[in-house]
Order: C-alpha cells, then sequence, then structure tokens
C-alpha cells in the first residue's frame, strides 16, 4: 500500500514540461494576438481575449514575436515563463524588444495561465493599453542637372466648403456654387459633401497659389461656407513642366497605408505616377514611431454642480525612433531645355513630342510632351512607325552589304513589291527621280529607292542595323521606357518592303529615335540616362557594332539631307552643323491616311527628336519645330 501511494504521488506531481508546453502556446497566441484557446486561471479565454485586443489594437498593423526564454522550476503547483518580445519596425533596422513574466498555476491535471497586462510589456498597469504614434518624414526633393529642386514644397490652397452652421440644403446649395466657380463636376463634389459629417470641411480642388489668385474672389467669399486653407505640396515650377516624367502626389489611402504594413502612415503623401512614384521609397523616408502606455480616462467632478468631465495621465513613452527625412532624386533635365522644348509643343492640338539627349553621355536633358498628350508620357511609352527616320538604320543595314553613300540607287515613281505598289511622297522633286546616290536617296527620302533594296537586305539584317543604334535596347531608366521593336521573323514580302521605310510592324518612341540619332552623333551605340547615380544597365541587343565609320558615312548622308534636302531650313542655324533626317509614317483607315511627323536632328553634343501624332510631312510640321527648339537653345 505505500509503495503504491509513493507511485501515485509521482505520476500526479506537476510537469515542469507540461508547463513548457502550456507557456509555449501562450506564446504563439499573444504572436498571433490570439489567446482564446489558452486556459487561464480565473477567467474564460474570451475574455482575456477581449482584453488583449484592447491592450494591442492601437499598435495595428504591427505583430510582435514572442518566444519563451524559459521556464522556471515548478514550486508548489505554480511557475513562472519568461516570454521574449520582438516587435519588428517596418523600414527599420531597429526592433523593439524586452521581456516579461507570465505565471503559471497548476489546476488539476493541466496548468493555466495567471492573466496580467504584464505579460504583453512589462510597465503595464490594469487599464493601460499600447498605442504607436507617428511622425511624418519630409519628402525629398526632385533636382535638376544643376542639383537645383525642381520638385519640392510649394504653398497651395486646399479650396473646399466648411460645412459647420449650414444645413444641409445650404452646404448642398454651397457644393453647387464651388464647383462651378472652380471648374469641377458639381454632381460628384455635391455627393462628396452630404457624405462627410456635419463640422466638416469638405475639400473641392487644390490650386497653385497663381491659380488661387486667378480665382474671382469675390464669388468665392459670397458663397457660404466657402473656406481656403494653406498647405504645401510637392511641386514642380509649374503645372505642366515635365509633368508626365516627374509625376505626381497624393494623400496616401486607406489601401496605401494597410499594404504598406506600417511603412506609410496616415497623412503621408506618395507617389501617385512619373518619377514620383518609381522612386516613392527613397522619397518618402521612413516614418518615425513612438510606443507608448495609454491610461484610460477616468471621470472627475468638474463644477461642482455634478458634471464630469474625462481626464487621463499623460501617455507613457517606452519606444521611440525618429523620422528620416526622404532622399532628394537627382535627375538629368535642363530645365531651360524642357521649357523651350514645351513652348514649341504649346499650341500642337495633336499628342506630341520633343526629346532631347546629350549624346557623349546619354543624359536626357528634356522630355515634353504636348498639351494634347493629356498627362500621357508619350516621350518615353509612345509606340508609333517611325517612317522615313529609320532610313537611317536601312541605310546602314545597306552599307553593311558593301554600298556607300555614293552607291547609285534607283528612285522611281513607284515600285511594286510582292505585288504591292509603293509611291513617295506628294511634291517629291522629279529631278530627283531616275539614277540617284544613297545620300540623295536620304536627302530627299526616296521611299521607292529604299523599298527596292528589300530584296538585298534580309529583314534580320534590317533589324541588327537598328539595334547597332539602339533600337530595341533593354534600358532600365528607373522609369518606364518604351525603345522600340524591329520585328525579325514572319517578316516578308510586303512586310518586309515596308519595314525598309518604317512601316509595316518597325515601332519606335521619341526616346528610342532620341537615341538613334545620338549613338549617329557619339559613333558608338548610346544608353539613355535620366536618374543621377542610377545606372540605366542596358541590354543591348546582340548585333555587330556600330563603327566609327559608318557614323561618319550616316553623318555625310544626314548632313545632305539639312543642306540639300528637306530640313534647308536648319542648315544656317548658329553653331555647330546640323545633321538630320525627317519622316512621315502613315496610318488609320481614314481616306487618305492619317500621318504621324517625325524629324530627328543632331547638332554638337545635342540630339533630338520631334512627334506629332497627327501631322503633315516631316518636313512640313517637324522642321519648324525642330528650327524653334534649336534657336532657344542657343545652337548648342
Amino acid at each position: 500500500m505505500a509503495l503504491l501511494l509513493v507511485g501515485t504521488a509521482v505520476a500526479c506531481a506537476p510537469s515542469k514540461d507540461e508547463a513548457q508546453a502550456t507557456a509555449a502556446a501562450l506564446a504563439e497566441g499573444l504572436s498571433a494576438k490570439n489567446v482564446e484557446s489558452i486556459a487561464f486561471s480565473g477567467a474564460t479565454g474570451a475574455d482575456v481575449q477581449a482584453e488583449l485586443a484592447g491592450v494591442l489594437e492601437g499598435m495595428d498593423p504591427l505583430v510582435p514575436e514572442v518566444s519563451v526564454a524559459e521556464v522556471g522550476e515548478v514550486q508548489d503547483d505554480r511557475t513562472t515563463a519568461t516570454l521574449s518580445y520582438v516587435w519588428t519596425i517596418p523600414d527599420s533596422e531597429q526592433k523593439w524588444t524586452y521581456t516579461t513574466t507570465a505565471e503559471l498555476a497548476r489546476a488539476g491535471d493541466s496548468w493555466q495561465v495567471v492573466w496580467s497586462p504584464t505579460i504583453v510589456e512589462p510597465s503595464l498597469a490594469e487599464g493601460e493599453r499600447l498605442a504607436k504614434t507617428t511622425a511624418e518624414p519630409e519628402r525629398g526633393d526632385i533636382l535638376d542637372a544643376d542639383g537645383e529642386p525642381l520638385v519640392t514644397e510649394r504653398p497651395v490652397r486646399v479650396v473646399g466648403i466648411d460645412k459647420s452652421g449650414l444645413s444641409a440644403a445650404e452646404a448642398k446649395a454651397s457644393a453647387q456654387q464651388l464647383a462651378k466657380l472652380v471648374d469641377i463636376d458639381a454632381g460628384d463634389y455635391q455627393s462628396k459633401v452630404e457624405a462627410y459629417g456635419p463640422e466638416a470641411f469638405v475639400d473641392a480642388i487644390t490650386l497653385r497659389e497663381p491659380a488661387f489668385e486667378d480665382l474671382d474672389q469675390n464669388r468665392l467669399e459670397s458663397i457660404d461656407g466657402s473656406a481656403a486653407l494653406e498647405d504645401e505640396l510637392p511641386l514642380a515650377p509649374s503645372r505642366d513642366f515635365a509633368a508626365a516624367v516627374l509625376g505626381t502626389v497624393r494623400e496616401a489611402s486607406a489601401e496605401d497605408i494597410e499594404k504598406s504594413e506600417g511603412k506609410i502612415v496616415p497623412g503621408e503623401m506618395v507617389g501617385a505616377s512619373g518619377l514620383q512614384a518609381a522612386y516613392n521609397d527613397d522619397l518618402s523616408g521612413t516614418p518615425g514611431l513612438t510606443i507608448s502606455a495609454v491610461a484610460a480616462a477616468e471621470e472627475t467632478e468638474n463644477d461642482g454642480e455634478g458634471a464630469t468631465e474625462a481626464e487621463a495621465a499623460p501617455p507613457r513613452e517606452l519606444f521611440s525612433i525618429e523620422p528620416e527625412n526622404g532622399q532628394d532624386v537627382q535627375i538629368s533635365l535642363e530645365p531651360d531645355m524642357q521649357r523651350a522644348a514645351e513652348e514649341v509643343l504649346a499650341d500642337v492640338e495633336s499628342p506630341s513630342s520633343i526629346v532631347a539627349m546629350r549624346p557623349s553621355t546619354g543624359e536626357i536633358l528634356a522630355a515634353a510632351n504636348g498639351p494634347d498628350s493629356n498627362g500621357y508620357n508619350t516621350a518615353f511609352l509612345g509606340q508609333y512607325a517611325p517612317g522615313s527616320t529609320f532610313k537611317i538604320a536601312t541605310a546602314l543595314g545597306l552599307l553593311r552589304q558593301g554600298m556607300t553613300p555614293e552607291s547609285s540607287v534607283t528612285c522611281a515613281a513607284e515600285f511594286v513589291a510582292d505585288g504591292r505598289t509603293f509611291e513617295n511622297a506628294d511634291g517629291y522633286p522629279a529631278a530627283f527621280l531616275g539614277e540617284i546616290t544613297l545620300t540623295e536617296a536620304i536627302a530627299h527620302s526616296c521611299n521607292t529607292a529604299f523599298v527596292s533594296q528589300y530584296e538585298n537586305l534580309p529583314q534580320d539584317e534590317l533589324a541588327d542595323a537598328a539595334g547597332a543604334l539602339g533600337i530595341g535596347m533593354n534600358a532600365n531608366l528607373g522609369l518606364e521606357a518604351f525603345m522600340g521593336n524591329v520585328p525579325r521573323e514572319d517578316t516578308e514580302g510586303t512586310a518586309h518592303a515596308a519595314s525598309m521605310i518604317g512601316q509595316s510592324r518597325v515601332q519606335t518612341s521619341p526616346l528610342a529615335l532620341t537615341t538613334m540619332m545620338a549613338s549617329v552623333v557619339k559613333g558608338e551605340v548610346v544608353v539613355p540616362q535620366l536618374v543621377k547615380g542610377h545606372d540605366a544597365e542596358a541590354e543591348l541587343p546582340d548585333v555587330p557594332k556600330l563603327t566609327k565609320e559608318e557614323a561618319d558615312q550616316l553623318t555625310g548622308m544626314m548632313r545632305s539631307a539639312v543642306v540639300d534636302g528637306y530640313l534647308a531650313n536648319l542648315a544656317d542655324l548658329p553653331g555647330e552643323p546640323v545633321i538630320g533626317k525627317t519622316g512621315t509614317a502613315e496610318y488609320g483607315s481614314e481616306d487618305p491616311l492619317q500621318t504621324h511627323s517625325w524629324v530627328i536632328a543632331g547638332q554638337g553634343d545635342l540630339a533630338l527628336a520631334v512627334f506629332v501624332e497627327d501631322g503633315d510631312l516631316g518636313a512640313v510640321t517637324g522642321a519648324p519645330m525642330v528650327e524653334d527648339f534649336l534657336e532657344a537653345v542657343g545652337g548648342n
């Protein structure tokens, strides 16, 4: 009997291993912010879960990683577990770490946790909760080529309706009047005003100071509840300045904040497009963070008449990280060149673009889009047939077949390739029909002379020549860009013949053609560069490289296009000699077909492309624009 009693006592003794398992389950539950399945002493799991949720509510979306550091020896059916907490702070190398102690008590054949707020944080008292507050960092600027701010904090006015003191009918009437004044959709703004609370300020539009001053101030003041709050936003020098490249910012949405897992804080500005979006992580910096213990409010007597008010002790700071301001991003745009390009495009009633580049370095000096591009980055993303500008690539391909700039080609009034008739542009000079040199074919842009060579220059070798000039490279500018495409396969007969003059499925962008022009000027393929310190890391087409001799030959032919051809208006510009090539590409289904207008040009260490989506011949639409631009920038 004595032996049996001893054995039973040993079997029922509290087990440290069981306590270890309970502590591990607690740590796992705390890590998941869910302890409802844990057994607690004197409380239900649901009750403790409700209290835990209240303690941690102010910490979302942060989640602790909790582990068991140690379980003590069992004494009198009780023991303690030391818990290790690690809070990872988004986008920071710092972590908030500490340990807490949980008391475990034996209950029958199992262990239970004795709940206390100190299990969550060792200094927490009853009624206190954890709360985090964030400090927004200063957003970095976007700098120009000289390191001067292009996009920086500039004053704005937030115009809207303050509903305080207005009836629903008055707020509705004011919304309609204000919408009409600032030219926004009245129905949408009225709905927005109605959805806000009775004391809310409801923003209608954010205006730069000059635009705000242009408003009819008397009309604005006559609208009940109208208000204009002063603020600052990261803005370019003007609304349209390099807008598609620089991009825009907006206040972070709830979705932005949730997806960032704590990196983005309420009220923070985030990049919405362009470089602001592409470099948002650099520009935005890292928010500051403070974690505090916050006491519940207590009711206290106020005026001796039974009135009470809520009071609370000030928060106790437990952990903090200072905000890290965003980094500036410097780009290669030169403001004077950008403004000159935008002024040239200001009155163009079609999507349009001018891109300028420094061939020696590949730096993009201007990337302008006309007003009818409607915010789209035509300069980098436009995908268009290049027309006769592509004859420079075709000429390189023919040079590689053994021709020279003086080789004879036939410029007929028309040429039939695989059943399709090709003709020259309207107004082609009769004096340059018949046998002419390859140089003259470039200068006067004879379509039939190039199409007639389609059987002598295979499609893949045409693509090689274009690739040698940078068309089709994969360049990571830091901003999305289309660098062109020349099909290598499934292009034969008529399609191949059309490719010889930049039609069919040949596609380029203004940036791609500027790169082609820059490569001719430099004498080797140029990789475009936009963001300082960011190597574009281009993956160049695996093709025979452009040689200096080939570039010199192309330069001579392109100079002829200025001296003797369609770009005569550029012949006497001050500065170094100008070279160039016009281009007109047919598109659409109208009769007659619509045409893209192109000109590429080079002068000294400057290369550019001018594009108008719906224009006349390149010589008619583009050539005067090139002249205006080069005169504005001083002949390089």
